[in-house]
């Protein structure tokens, strides 16, 4: 979701991957959310953190979205992501909860997911302004 953010408010401007700790399929909340945007995600796994640095792939920044406060593998990833990139990447950590966490009927898990998604979206706004990079999104 982040990487799809970042390549429609800043095209041609930043380049943009995502990766995961552990990889696993794009849930149908996020997938759902981000098409009443217009924007399809892909459900199929974002490659794992040490997948690209076996591919020996380099960032200028690292942001970790993830919820310290939940019971994620947080600190194991964040050592992880030092470990592997911490001489050559800036590394943010943006607390927000995984869309597994919500619960609820499914009206209140889907606002629940558009709230996130709407996070997000403001964080990345909010990084690329700090980059003076100006946002082709409202």
């Amino acid at each position: 979701m982040a990487e799809e953010f970042t390549k429609l408010a800043a095209p041609g401007r930043i380049e943009a991957s995502s990766s995961s700790f552990e990889s696993e399929k794009i849930g149908p909340l996020p997938v759902l959310v981000m098409k009443e945007m217009g924007v399809l995600l892909e459900t199929s796994p974002p490659k794992s953190i040490f997948e690209r640095l076996k591919h020996r792939e380099e960032f200028d920044f690292i942001v970790a979205i993830c919820d310290p406060a939940s019971d994620e593998q947080v600190e194991v990833f964040i050592s992880s992501v030092d470990t592997l990139y911490g001489k050559t990447a800036q590394r943010l950590i943006w607390s927000i909860p995984n869309f597994r966490s919500l619960s609820g009927t499914d009206e209140e898990r889907k606002e629940g997911a558009r709230k996130l998604r709407d996070r997000i979206k403001t964080e990345i706004l909010r990084f690329l302004s700090s980059l003076n990079i100006e946002s082709k999104l409202a």
